[in-house]
């Protein structure tokens, strides 16, 4: 089923047109990474989808619903900012109560999302007080309390670090395992981000240069060589022990199709460190004309 549809989808700020017509559909369940260099039009197309600016011409429908006029989709979609804007004086704990009697939600599932992403131990600071990355974590539990059906990412993992972003792409991941949810992800890191996505939609200058599954963007000599960091080198042998692996300290040499890599690692429990693809790069790169 199609959830997000656009048709000739164009903005324009004064004489700079920032979107130039773009055509696109998103289907439910999927988990689309939108990647392209800075200024290339992600964070515009993902304000318009969230219903945060309207679009100048053309059509574009979240749920068959246009997302400007909507006051169905703030309670089925949730937003996710590069800079996290929260309530300075208020706790994180008084951030989760809070969100949880809006949302009719669980406060457990909250505490166990604070777990996963190594949070409890400042459930009663304020957000003042807390680091860039740590509010950006808070973000994320904010957004997740809601259990929506559609999460837009605009570069959710920017102020973080390599372990806390890969605890996020896991989140992502159990959700839609669990709640076939459908989640929109913006990035410039794209290995990691090609590696929990199903689709992509590539963007350079405002033009849709790539729209379609991974799969198939990548050819399939790429799909051969990764390199791995992870927290259990010797579980993570034994997980893909259907791949070629070479063990060099910490680091796997993974030959196979990453998304299934990817998808073993975390259904077994192994923290993904780092993936780095450098033919990888090139390919997404070489697509959307960027570098």
């Amino acid at each position: 089923m199609i959830v997000i549809e656009a048709r000739n989808l164009t903005k324009r700020f004064g004489d700079f047109e920032a979107l130039h017509g773009l055509s696109f559909s998103i289907e439910e369940g999927s988990i689309t990474a939108i990647v392209g260099p800075n200024g290339a039009g992600k964070s515009t197309l993902l304000r318009i989808i969230s219903g945060l600016i309207n679009r100048t011409s053309g059509k574009i429908l979240v749920m068959g619903e246009d997302p400007w006029k909507s006051e169905y989709l703030p309670r089925k979609l949730s937003v996710i900012l590069d800079k996290p804007f929260l309530p300075p004086f208020l706790t994180i704990e008084d951030i989760i109560k809070e969100t949880v009697l809006e949302f009719n939600s669980s406060f457990s599932d909250a505490i166990s999302l604070m777990d996963e992403l190594n949070l409890s131990y400042f459930i009663k600071n304020k957000v003042k007080d807390l680091s860039t990355g740590t509010r950006q974590k808070v973000q994320i539990i904010f957004s997740l309390i809601k259990n929506p059906e559609i999460i837009v990412a605009d570069e959710p993992t920017a102020n973080l670090d390599i372990v806390s972003r890969f605890e996020v792409y896991n989140i992502f991941l159990k959700l839609r395992k669990k709640m076939n949810t459908t989640i929109l992800i913006s990035s410039h890191i794209a290995p990691e981000l090609i590696a929990i996505s199903t689709h992509l939609l590539g963007i350079n200058n405002g033009i849709l240069r790539y729209n379609g599954e991974v799969s198939k963007m990548i050819r399939k000599d790429l799909l051969e060589e990764f390199y791995i960091v992870v927290d259990n080198v010797e579980r993570a042998v034994s997980v893909l022990r259907s791949f070629t692996i070479e063990v060099s300290g910490n680091q796997l040499k993974v030959r196979g199709n990453l998304m299934e890599i990817v998808s073993e690692l975390i259904k077994e429990g192994i923290r993904i460190f780092y993936i780095r693809n450098s033919l990888l790069d090139k390919s997404v790169q070489g697509e959307i004309g960027w570098g």
